[in-house]
């Protein structure tokens, strides 16, 4: 999952190009902690009898987080870049298999659940360095559901809203003229072009926000969802 999500400033020269410039913070802290975990794990349930489990899963982990910290150096080394236009971003974050980390984290999820599984009620128990470390991965996958049952809820609640959104805005989108104004997407104020209104009540150049919403379903300004039909 990409947990961070990608910030853009627009060119006054030209609208189309974007600066990246997300420090992808929680990303790298993610990546960081998901290193401890695994060295943590790795010396101490591989005192375990009968450790084979724990090594696949430990391997699960070792590849899961190797993936995630590519993509994150992939990301870092092109901090700064100004891109031509929103393809070309997403062109270039398709080339990194965004979707590879998902892969790994499932099968890492699936290895842990079958373990909660097989060990349930979870019982933690710290008498040796064995069942300190196996306590704290039952630990460990009891958060992690717990983190992902709420994330789940709060998707659906989102989604929910995001569609009750969508579908109350009005269709019509009003040509009107602006006098004065500041079109937010190439920072001009040539008044003797079209101007349109979005149903949440911006407003921009008739061509600025027609090219914007050949890529971008969203406000400029508030991100509601628009329908690039209404205005092509």
């Amino acid at each position: 999952m990409d947990y961070a999500i990608d910030s853009y400033f627009w060119n006054n020269n030209n609208f189309n190009e974007i600066l990246y410039d997300n420090r992808r913070i929680f990303a790298k802290l993610y990546v960081f902690i998901k290193f401890i975990g695994v060295i943590f794990y790795t010396i101490s349930l591989q005192t375990c009898y009968k450790p084979h489990f724990f090594i696949g899963m430990i391997a699960a982990m070792f590849i899961s987080t190797i993936n995630s910290a590519r993509y994150e150096y992939a990301h870092f080394k092109r901090y700064g870049t100004i891109f031509s236009s929103v393809n070309e971003f997403n062109e270039w974050k398709e080339k990194l298999y965004p979707k590879s980390r998902i892969l790994f984290s499932m099968i890492e999820i699936i290895i842990k659940i079958i373990f909660f599984i097989n060990t349930f009620p979870p019982v933690c128990e710290f008498n040796n360095l064995c069942e300190i470390g196996e306590s704290i991965f039952k630990i460990h996958i009891l958060v992690l559901l717990m983190i992902y049952i709420i994330a789940f809820v709060f998707s659906i609640c989102f989604l929910y809203s995001h569609h009750r959104q969508t579908i109350s805005s009005p269709i019509p989108i009003l040509v009107v003229n602006s006098q004065n104004e500041e079109c937010s997407i190439c920072m001009d104020t040539d008044n003797t072009s079209e101007w349109l209104m979005l149903p949440c009540c911006h407003k921009f150049h008739r061509q600025c926000i027609s090219t914007w919403l050949h890529t971008n379903h969203t406000c400029p300004i508030c991100r509601l969802h628009m329908i690039h039909k209404f205005i092509t």
